[in-house]
């Protein structure tokens, strides 16, 4: 299936945000209707976004996901929101620096 127009693929949307966060400039964060505010500045990442943050493919979180990996520190476990997957980018951070969330 190709994407349809105005959509955008999802390795092109990771690896803008990877050279985003590899060139320490500040991701791109939108708000959308039907997502829940979050407080402290924190923002809603998808999966591209989640994966930019945390320096693995896409697919990796997927098979993550599905296995609840990695084996010594499961990935946070995403929230269903709109049919879609969704992190809060605290939560990536918080565990890439080792904290539970």
């Amino acid at each position: 299936m190709r994407p349809g127009k105005g959509s955008i693929a999802l390795a092109a949307h990771h690896q803008e945000l990877v050279d985003t966060v590899r060139e320490g400039r500040s991701l791109p964060a939108g708000r959308l209707l039907g997502l829940p505010e979050l407080d402290d500045g924190d923002v809603w990442v998808d999966i591209a976004g989640a994966a930019a943050i945390a320096g693995v493919n896409p697919k990796t979180i997927t098979g993550w996901l599905t296995r609840n990996g990695p084996k010594r520190r499961p990935f946070p476990a995403p929230h269903r929101l709109l049919y879609r997957l969704y992190w809060r980018r605290s939560e990536i951070e918080g565990w890439l620096r080792g904290e539970d969330s």
